[in-house]
């Protein structure tokens, strides 16, 4: 039969009487004073909530140490589980900085070979790539014919294309990236 064992008088009493022999248990897994601080005032916060539930006939000291070390030890798992993610995340964040920085390295080679170009050659390629004007405007802006400007973005990619060899799927995002003010 299932009944209050206890009152609060019985729970202090309780507490005080394992408080530092399950520290010392707690600590014994966790090597944290804090940490074991804080699972044996949970046990006892458990104890005190689940205390119209407990049988009468079980032994309050077994309960105790059995949920103490149930909790450091999910604890310990919790921590595992921490640490593996930390890991993983420091990783992808390092894999990122280094993609980061090798795609700002090929943008400055984009840049470079971008300012060696004649500028009527430049001027197209932004207007026609960048700006996405159609060859026919960009012929009338610049009083040229439509094979003019054709010549002029065929030159300058073949020109890129030659230049930047692996780099070419830059070119692909060259447009959005021009518009974004990087180039």
């Amino acid at each position: 039969m299932k009944e209050k064992i206890f009152g609060q008088k019985d729970f202090e009493e309780l507490f005080e009487r394992w408080f530092g022999d399950l520290m010392n248990f707690v600590y014994s897994y966790l090597h944290n004073e804090e940490v074991a601080k804080d699972i044996v005032h949970d046990v006892f916060l458990t104890l005190w909530n689940n205390r119209t539930h407990l049988d009468s006939s079980w032994s309050l000291k077994s309960y105790l140490f059995t949920l103490a070390r149930n909790y450091a030890l999910n604890y310990l798992r919790h921590q595992k589980v921490v640490a593996h993610n930390e890991v993983g995340l420091i990783q992808e964040s390092r894999e990122f900085q280094e993609e980061i920085e090798e795609y700002e390295a090929t943008l400055e080679r984009l840049r470079e070979k971008l300012a060696c170009l004649p500028e009527k050659q430049r001027e197209v390629l932004v207007k026609c790539l960048v700006e996405g004007k159609m060859y026919k405007q960009v012929a009338e802006e610049l009083d040229v014919s439509v094979n003019t400007i054709k010549t002029h973005i065929k030159r300058a990619l073949a020109f890129l294309r030659e230049q930047m060899e692996d780099d070419l799927i830059l070119l692909f995002f060259f447009k959005k990236v021009e518009k974004s003010g990087i180039l």
